[in-house]
């Protein structure tokens, strides 16, 4: 089974303060991956700008929910650091 994850970029990279990501490969190595430099080009450039990566949340699921999930635009929904007070009431913190 695949693996979800999203990644918090802290401080923001430009306009950009997330990562949606599927892998079959476990999270940690790929968030390894990522930081040093041989992830998605957003990644890349966000590491390479200075911004550390933050994995903040994993679901189950392969691409097609990952591509959902990306469709939505709305990552800093789904964040616990940019959202703290809808994960408060859910109990997830």
């Amino acid at each position: 089974m695949s693996t979800i994850y999203l990644i918090h970029f802290e401080p923001p990279y430009k306009h950009a303060r997330h990562y949606i990501g599927e892998t079959e490969n476990g999270v940690e190595q790929r968030l390894a991956e990522h930081r040093a430099g041989h992830g998605a080009r957003l990644t890349q450039v966000a590491v390479g700008a200075g911004c550390q990566l933050l994995l903040v949340r994993t679901w189950q699921g392969g691409r097609t929910q990952e591509r959902r999930l990306k469709n939505q635009k709305n990552t800093p929904r789904l964040c616990p650091l940019c959202n703290p007070q809808a994960w408060q009431k859910r109990g997830n913190l």
